[in-house]
């Protein structure tokens, strides 16, 4: 004996608004930013596009990393060896002054984090997703 045909209200689209069904009705149209309108808040696109960024980002850092990591390291090295042979003078002072002011930008980055915990935490996981499939 078959059972009978559950009701499912939430197919009434006269009880969506017009912008619900354009974009539940307009299949053929569909983008990335379509598919991030389906969440029901802000959460679920923070968490979807935290990760796909933090993917990317672990890919990139895949890619450049190694050719990045010798260039700075080599620089380093080289700025060292010049500055001992008295080849250049490191103004120490304006280093200074300036690593006091990465003190601010963790600042700005902790308080961007705690108000944007949902995208933070897609982004640390797609980051290593994104180093893992390389």
């Amino acid at each position: 004996m078959a059972r009978p045909i559950p009701e499912t209200p939430d197919l009434d689209l006269r009880k969506k608004s017009k912008r619900d069904v354009e974009v539940y009705s307009n299949e053929s149209n569909k983008s990335i930013f379509d598919i991030s309108d389906r969440f029901s808040n802000n959460t679920g696109k923070n968490f979807v596009i935290g990760t796909f960024s933090g993917w990317m980002a672990g890919m990139s850092v895949v890619k450049i990393g190694r050719i990045a990591a010798f260039g700075l390291g080599g620089s380093v090295i080289l700025l060292h060896f010049a500055s001992e042979l008295g080849y250049i003078n490191v103004n120490w002072e304006r280093i200074k002054e300036s690593a006091g002011q990465s003190q601010a930008w963790l600042d700005w980055l902790f308080r961007f984090v705690k108000q944007n915990s949902c995208y933070s935490v897609g982004f640390v996981g797609g980051f290593c997703f994104g180093i893992a499939s390389t």
